[in-house]
């Protein structure tokens, strides 16, 4: 695996979501903006259902350590969830692949981890940096804890003061 950079400034941030929007697909552009209001690792991202969450929380149990996270939904996460929701209300996963629903027997899966990275990869060397899907984590990492225009940590034990 290679090693991927994290974020470190707001335009350079932003160029990523424009070019996932206008370069691959929208999903890509809505798994850059949950993931980077999430912090959560890619796998974890991936298999989020929408039964997974209630209202302004997200209750996942999380593959790497196996414990339950409990979530607090910042405002543009909930937005963009409600977006999705809306525009796929048949849709199992929060980042459902669409081939799968083109296979008849197959039941639904989430788009592929690698997909994912190839799509941020492909910015990235537009953009000339070592991005990938782990980024979105480390961006969120590279930020002091206080307000970051918008993109703030949601997990439980973040600082109450965010």
């Amino acid at each position: 695996m290679a090693e991927v950079q994290a974020i470190e400034d707001d335009d350079t941030i932003r160029m990523v979501g424009h070019l996932l929007s206008i370069r691959c697909h929208p999903q890509m552009t809505d798994m850059w903006h949950i993931g980077l209001n999430l912090a959560l690792r890619i796998s974890d991202l991936l298999s989020i259902r929408f039964e997974d969450i209630h209202q302004d929380r997200l209750i996942i149990r999380e593959s790497k350590t196996g414990k339950i996270a409990n979530i607090q939904l910042n405002t543009k996460a909930q937005q963009h969830i409600a977006r999705l929701r809306e525009q796929h209300p048949d849709h199992i996963y929060l980042f459902q692949s669409h081939r799968c629903q083109q296979l008849k027997n197959k039941p639904p899966q989430p788009i592929s981890r690698r997909a994912v990275s190839m799509a941020f990869q492909q910015v990235g060397q537009e953009l000339n940096i070592a991005l990938g899907a782990h980024s979105m984590r480390k961006t969120q990492g590279y930020f002091p804890l206080p307000i970051h225009k918008g993109y703030r940590p949601c997990h439980e034990n973040a600082s109450p003061h965010i």
